[in-house]
């Protein structure tokens, strides 16, 4: 089982995600469908705590979004960076309510294309 929202794995018997309270599906998101026009990458993180913090922001925003490889990020960090896809029409303003924030990127940025100025 997996939610459809953030792609969390659940055990048989569990039908709703802990985190985003929505009902699970059989089948998980595959990453081709993520990238759709539908949903758009902002940025990739290594770091789960900020991926707690992020999805605290998006979740009170009400911006749609889905975490693509959170939950390999515990097993194997630094190799597979988490990616974080929203709505298109929701981008724009989930990159404004992001860029403020100190979060722990460990060289990478809320645009892939900057380098981390604090280093």
């Amino acid at each position: 089982m997996f939610c459809p929202k953030c792609g969390a794995e659940y055990v048989e018997g569990i039908t709703e995600c802990a985190d985003c309270r929505v009902p699970l599906a059989v089948v998980p998101l595959a990453a081709k469908d993520l990238e759709q026009p539908e949903f758009e990458k902002i940025l990739t993180i290594f770091n789960v705590g900020d991926i707690a913090v992020i999805k605290s922001v998006l979740d009170s925003a009400q911006i749609k979004y889905i975490f693509d490889g959170e939950n390999f990020n515990l097993v194997d960090p630094m190799i597979q960076p988490a990616r974080l896809f929203v709505k298109a029409s929701q981008a724009a303003m989930a990159r404004e309510l992001l860029k403020e924030m100190k979060l722990h990127y460990w060289s990478l940025s809320p645009r892939d294309d900057t380098k981390d100025e604090e280093r």
